[in-house]
C-alpha cells in the first residue's frame, strides 16, 4: 500500500482535490440558480416586447426567448398581456432597485 502511495500520491491528490472543487462548483451555480426574479404588476399600455427591449441588457436572451420565457413561466396562453396582471421577469431584482431618471453614485448601491 505504501508503494502504491508513493507512487500515485500526486494523482490521488489531484483527484481528490478536483472531486472537491467540482461539488463547489455544484452547489454554488445551483445557489445561483435558485435565484429571485423580479415581480410587476403590468401597467396599461405594457407589452411583452417592450418589457424584452427594456430588460434585455440583464438577461442573455434574445427579445423572442424573453417573450417565450415570460409566457410559459406565467403560465399564459398567448403573448397578450392585461393591466393589473402580476408577472415574474427573468430580471433579477436588483434591476428594478434605481429608477432610470435619477443619477446615483456607486456608494448608494447596498
Amino acid at each position: 500500500m505504501t508503494a502504491l502511495w508513493r507512487k500515485y500520491s500526486f494523482v490521488i491528490l489531484f483527484v481528490v482535490t478536483a472531486l472537491f472543487f467540482s461539488l463547489f462548483l455544484v452547489f454554488t451555480n445551483t445557489a445561483d440558480s435558485d435565484a429571485t426574479y423580479a415581480e410587476i404588476t403590468v401597467q396599461k399600455g405594457d407589452t411583452l416586447w417592450a418589457y424584452a427591449e427594456e430588460y434585455a441588457s440583464h438577461t442573455s436572451m434574445t427579445p423572442e426567448g424573453f417573450i417565450e420565457w415570460v409566457t410559459e413561466h406565467n403560465g399564459l396562453s398567448s403573448h397578450m398581456i392585461v393591466a393589473g396582471e402580476q408577472l415574474e421577469l427573468p430580471v433579477p431584482e436588483e434591476a428594478f432597485k434605481f429608477s432610470d431618471d435619477a443619477i446615483h453614485l456607486a456608494s448608494d448601491r447596498k
